[in-house]
């Protein structure tokens, strides 16, 4: 079975897609087959793989298909069990390049989001319906990283603690939070805690609920949590930290501790490594990013397609994934 990986923070704007892309990219490059997620109905990060003439057509191939069944993004894989006619299928996946793989998100994701509540509910009285759709998307997952023997899975996700995140986490074996250094990411710290715990602890009551063949069948609900990244901090020009990002960064740890880590411990000490709770730090790379999506590619890529003047960033952005990537590898095997 792969592993499964989300980044989360609700609060937008830390990074997650980007952090996403990058990571991955260095995952392959440290020997790992990849599949990329993007269950975010915004299709962030499918935009930034494909063209949008490629993106349009699969859309469109997505909403034609309304009737049949057909199209090949994340909601044409959780379809037949949204609209009641089947099981989760497979669907064709994109190849980015060699063991780097891309399930397509899709604005109608939106449908099976809103199916999720009364699938929660039902999941509470025992009810064969709510059990598929809770675990749909999660089951699809599997059948696709099967499909292309991946060891990796990282899921896309919007910035919010609704139904579809929660089925997403719940699906997940282990999360992360990126956080950029300013007040308000840090606020959203409480809410991810606080949330996560409370979407496990619900979800083993369900599972406590279940017949011993319906527990069989459900996702374990223990996303483990890796710990956090510091995303986007800008440097001054001696290369250290600037000091504004260093203030809030100080403030993370501490935050981080008592708001994320206490409170999923007190609901299941599993969901805590023994790991330092900082994963690693990501430097604010710039004009580089608009130019990695302009191309693609991640931004240690981008070698003969910019300016050689910003080879020693893009060198060094490289290196900040190649060790997060590293860091992440220890942390899950």
């Amino acid at each position: 079975m792969a592993t499964k990986l989300a980044l989360f923070n609700h609060k937008g704007g830390v990074g997650k897609t980007t952090l996403t892309i990058n990571i991955a990219d260095a995952l392959v490059d440290a020997g790992e087959v990849v599949l990329v997620i993007d269950a975010d109905p915004q299709c962030n990060i499918t935009a930034f793989y494909m063209a949008e003439k490629d993106l349009d057509e699969l859309l469109g191939e997505s909403a034609d298909s309304d009737e049949n069944g057909g199209g090949n993004t994340v909601w044409s894989a959780v379809k037949p069990v949204v609209r009641g006619k089947g099981i989760a299928k497979t669907i064709d996946l994109v190849e980015l390049q060699d063991n780097l793989f891309l399930a397509p998100g899709d604005v109608l994701l939106s449908e099976y989001e809103e199916e999720l509540p009364a699938g929660w509910t039902d999941s509470f009285a025992r009810k064969e319906r709510g059990y598929d759709v809770t675990c749909a998307l999660a089951d699809s997952i599997d059948l696709l990283a099967q499909k292309v023997s991946a060891g990796i899975v990282m899921i896309d996700v919007g910035p919010n603690v609704g139904a579809l995140n929660r089925a997403v986490l719940l699906g997940c074996d282990y999360f992360a939070t990126p956080v950029a250094a300013d007040l308000f990411s840090l606020r959203a710290l409480t809410t991810v805690g606080r949330s996560v715990s409370k979407w496990v602890k619900d979800w083993q009551t369900v599972r406590g609920l279940a017949s011993t063949k319906a527990q069989k069948r459900l996702i374990d609900g223990k996303p483990r949590y890796l710990g956090y990244i510091a995303s986007a901090f800008k440097v001054s020009s001696g290369m250290r930290k600037a000091n504004p990002h260093s203030f809030w960064e100080a403030k993370i740890a501490p935050r981080v501790a008592k708001r994320v880590v206490d409170e999923l411990r007190a609901v299941d000490e599993d969901l805590i490594l023994e790991f330092p709770n900082k994963i690693g730090d990501v430097k604010h790379f710039h004009s580089l990013a608009a130019s990695a999506q302009t191309y693609g590619v991640a931004i240690g890529k981008l070698r003969k397609m910019v300016n050689s003047g910003h080879y020693p960033q893009i060198d060094e952005a490289k290196e900040e994934f190649d060790i997060l990537a590293r860091e992440i590898l220890k942390r899950i095997k």
